[in-house]
């Protein structure tokens, strides 16, 4: 599988990282649209993958809150359709896969990050990281048979259900086309439990205009 831009969704310290002639400086009251080689050319196909049901839950629910967001800020109904596939077989229909995975699935993509995003040439490519494997002291625990809590060795502490439904929708609007910003948006980075504003929607119509298509 060849990727030829990669862009990393943080969480912590370091920016966005892309190749040179991709990025674009965007002030912290604009979005401008930053992918221009990558553009959905009909209804994308959102595939979702987990073995956790509400992890599902929430890749549904992001990928419907930017529908539905989308919808009501160019107050069109019709417009801006997604179709979602859950742990579809075959994933060559897929114009982006989303994948929920306790760590990164390559070297390559071991960054401090809680999620990144890959595109292809006509497909995009997200993980979201449902532990903070990137901090040796976030351990996780269990209770013991004595009602104790006893850290669980390799295995590193959780990421609650309303981050994540954040960094997968920061990680969507990479796939749309957006770059970080510091204010009143979904794309700001750290633990800021964000949401998809008209600041988020207005930088998507900049680049697709009324709808995918």
């Amino acid at each position: 599988m060849k990727f030829f831009i990669l862009v990393i969704g943080v969480i912590f310290s370091i920016g966005i990282s892309v190749l040179p002639q991709v990025h674009a400086e965007t002030s912290s009251n604009e979005i401008v649209p930053v992918y221009l080689d990558f553009k959905f050319k009909k209804e994308p196909v959102m595939c979702i993958f987990s073995t956790d049901d509400k992890i599902m839950r929430v890749g549904i629910d992001s990928v419907l809150d930017w529908q539905n967001k989308l919808k009501s800020y160019t107050k069109d109904p019709k417009a801006w359709n997604m179709i979602t596939l859950l742990n579809p077989l075959d994933a060559s229909g897929c114009t982006t896969e989303i994948h929920f995975l306790k760590k990164p699935s390559a070297p390559q993509f071991d960054v401090k990050a809680q999620g990144i995003t890959i595109y292809e040439e006509d497909s995009a490519y997200v993980e979201v990281y449902t532990t903070q494997y990137y901090d040796d002291s976030t351990v996780k625990y269990v209770v013991d048979s004595s009602k104790k809590l006893r850290p669980v060795p390799g295995e590193f502490a959780g990421v609650s259900l309303p981050l994540l439904g954040k960094v997968t929708r920061h990680e969507l609007g990479h796939v749309f086309g957006l770059s970080h910003q510091q204010n009143d948006s979904i794309m700001v980075t750290g633990q800021i439990l964000a949401k998809i504003t008209d600041k988020d929607c207005k930088g998507v119509v900049a680049k697709y205009g009324r709808d995918w298509s």
